[in-house]
């Protein structure tokens, strides 16, 4: 009955976020957007018992850094806060990537990318492809952080994938799916700031982060019920 009434608050915060999306109310999209990440490291935290403490330490803080981007990306029509938002969040990946590297280790088996490396030509792949396409919308600063920003999020949705085979399936399947909406998510920010506007991009942009962050706080706590 608890676990339905935390997520019945959930359902809440993201509904009146995508609202606020939707009807482009920066005063409720103000009051939303900070919550989700507060809901979504309390979540975690609370349901967190028998965890490795590294595990506990990673995750508590890639949510911590997410919550950090939202904020300055609350205000991100300032430059500055669009590339405090691109640090913030780039944190949070490498923490996630450290994560599933660390969930990899606790299971003692072998990382799927060393049996089955051809899997990176994908991520290569896409990464040249978006990079390529928003090359000259970029000053010199931009190429050099959304380049890194962009290794940085591919290199954490790879290690999402190496943790196949290493513990609970759908613990599995939940994070992999979450890093998958991250970077769509992220793209789609990258895409709509310099390449050219997506209709609805707010719905599109907030429904696939919120998405991406739930499945794998969610996908964490599985591998360890």
């Amino acid at each position: 009955m608890k676990k339905i009434l935390l997520h019945f608050i959930f359902a809440i915060i993201v509904i009146a976020d995508l609202v606020g999306e939707f009807l482009q109310n920066t005063q409720l999209d103000h009051i939303a957007k900070p919550l989700l990440l507060i809901w979504i490291g309390g979540y975690f935290i609370a349901h967190s018992k028998g965890l490795d403490k590294k595990v506990l330490k990673l995750a508590g803080f890639g949510f911590l850094f997410s919550w950090f981007g939202d904020l300055f990306m609350l205000f991100s029509a300032d430059f500055i806060y669009f590339v405090l938002g691109i640090a913030s969040f780039l944190v949070a990946q490498m923490l996630y990537a450290f994560l599933f590297l660390r969930t990899i280790n606790i299971s003692g088996k072998k990382p799927f990318l060393k049996k089955k490396p051809v899997w990176l030509i994908l991520y290569i792949a896409f990464g040249l492809i978006i990079y390529i396409l928003l090359f000259n919308q970029l000053d010199a600063v931009l190429k050099v952080a959304i380049f890194i920003y962009m290794v940085a999020i591919l290199i954490m949705s790879a290690m999402a994938l190496n943790r196949y085979g290493n513990g609970h399936p759908l613990s599995f399947s939940l994070v992999f799916a979450g890093s998958l909406l991250f970077v769509a998510s992220d793209s789609m920010i990258a895409i709509n700031r310099f390449l050219v506007p997506i209709p609805f991009e707010g719905l599109f942009i907030m429904g696939t982060y919120i998405a991406a962050q739930f499945l794998i706080m969610k996908g964490i706590l599985k591998q360890y019920e």
